[in-house]
């Protein structure tokens, strides 16, 4: 009996977002921890900039972006 695999279709969104994880996965793999942290903090700030927002530190250390 031949089995039928079913997938459902995989929205742009969906496929842009995994292209953005992938280079992102290429920009840090070779880097320190401390090259990651400036990467991702350099990261954060320049999306802060582009959102106009400001970052708010949040009680468990994380951060949110706010207007």
């Amino acid at each position: 009996m031949k089995t039928i695999k079913k997938t459902a279709p995989i929205s742009r969104a969906l496929s842009e977002v995994w292209e953005w994880k992938e280079d992102v996965y290429k920009d840090v793999k070779d880097m320190s921890f401390e090259e990651k942290h400036r990467y991702y903090e350099n990261s954060l700030r320049e999306s802060v900039k582009i959102l106009r927002g400001k970052l708010k530190t949040n009680p468990d250390g994380s951060y949110s972006i706010v207007r």
